[in-house]
């Protein structure tokens, strides 16, 4: 199997010390099951040879794997420079991590090349380009999916399990904080964080957690941006955006809820860790709360500070041999992508048969359409509107 990844940036190749990179990492452990015959990463700029050339050794190293990774630089519109790369040598499938205005124009110069993607979250910022993106690839008849990995991590669906079985009756609201170090909009994303913000950037892993957790389809939402450090800083983004959203049963129509999301990307770079995460849900029998960054486990050292580790998520940690193996709720989005994809290509699976049960383009159109209108609302004085679900008909 070829693999082409799109992008190079922190969740690549985990470059500037954000983290294992994910991508590469889950890739390299991924290959010691399934034959990965050679990852492609392209990027605009040839300076980033040296980092994909650096992340591929240091994660061969650490696992033990033999992954071979080979950068090159493209150049022209998404449409040509995929096209490029397909003239030269076909690929099985493509990761595409990109800022998230670029998602459209070579996931679809993707598809139109007939290749089955995986996207980072949110698709698209527009339900426009998400829909085109769905109608390429059935027409093409391929697996396309989103890297919604909070899905598959065991406390989401174990909340997933309660609301189930009815444990706290009937969901009333959801309360979702969610926040990142200042470092991300001010330093790494710097080049981009003007084309997105906190909500679509970030907040759009907990819409599609919502909606896969309770199956319940978005109406009305409303969001207030604030604004202050960012601004002050020339980067004209929200520091913050509050956003209620109103979620209706498709089927028992009298049925709805409501969520709260806080998201801001404006946390000190001495907080105890990327991400801080917590999730109420509140019914009409009790309570779930669940707060996902303080997992219990918190690290003090001389060098670094005040960790707090959440080794779910995507950590390199010992297996039983002794070995060295990838693993978590992150690296197993990637991996079932990879194996999925393998199934497809053995003829053991249809494609049309993930898009109920996966992170799915389909699915996906749930959470773009929330996006839009979040976006649609701090563009109009904080406005309520109406979710578009004409996908849904």
């Amino acid at each position: 199997m070829r693999i082409l990844v799109i992008g190079a940036g922190m969740y690549v190749t985990g470059r500037n010390g954000t983290g294992p990179g994910v991508v590469l990492s889950s890739l390299a452990e991924t290959s010691k099951r399934i034959p990965i015959q050679e990852v492609v990463v392209c990027t605009k700029h040839e300076e980033n040879h040296s980092t994909v050339k650096a992340a591929a050794a240091r994660i061969n190293q650490l696992l033990g794997s033999d992954l071979g990774v080979r950068h090159i630089a493209i150049s022209g519109s998404p449409t040509d420079a995929v096209r490029n790369l397909w003239n030269e040598n076909p690929f099985d499938c493509a990761i595409v991590a990109v800022p998230d205005h670029l998602h459209y124009s070579y996931t679809k110069a993707l598809l139109e090349q007939k290749v089955h993607c995986l996207v980072v979250k949110p698709l698209t910022p527009s339900l426009r380009e998400a829909m085109e993106l769905v109608r390429i690839q059935k027409k093409n008849r391929l697996y396309g999916a989103v890297e919604f990995h909070k899905r598959l991590d065991e406390t989401n669906l174990y909340l997933k399990k309660a609301l189930y079985e009815k444990k706290i009756g009937k969901v009333l609201y959801f309360n979702v904080q969610y926040s990142q170090r200042i470092g991300i909009p001010s330093s790494v994303f710097k080049n981009w964080a003007e084309q997105t913000n906190i909500f679509q950037y970030l907040g759009v892993h907990y819409v599609d957690l919502i909606y896969f957790l309770t199956g319940f389809a978005p109406v009305k939402a409303m969001a207030v941006g604030t604004f202050g450090v960012l601004r002050d800083m020339g980067i004209h983004t929200p520091d913050a955006v509050h956003a209620v959203i109103r979620w209706r049963d498709p089927v028992k129509k009298e049925e709805e809820f409501v969520s709260h999301f806080s998201t801001n990307w404006v946390d000190p770079e001495n907080t105890s860790a990327l991400s801080d995460q917590r999730i109420w849900v509140v019914g009409t029998r009790g309570r779930l709360s669940c707060d996902q960054k303080n997992r219990g486990l918190e690290l003090v050292s001389e060098e670094t500070g005040i960790q707090t580790v959440n080794p779910y998520f995507a950590e390199y940690l010992p297996s039983p041999d002794g070995a060295t193996a990838f693993s978590g709720y992150g690296h197993k989005s990637i991996n079932r992508f990879v194996a999925d994809v393998q199934d497809i290509m053995a003829g053991k699976t249809p494609p049309e048969k993930l898009e109920e049960s996966h992170p799915s383009f389909k699915q996906a159109l749930v959470s773009t359409a929330v996006v839009e209108a979040v976006n649609q609302s701090l563009e109009n004085g904080f406005s309520w509107r109406d979710v578009d679900d004409s996908f849904a008909g």
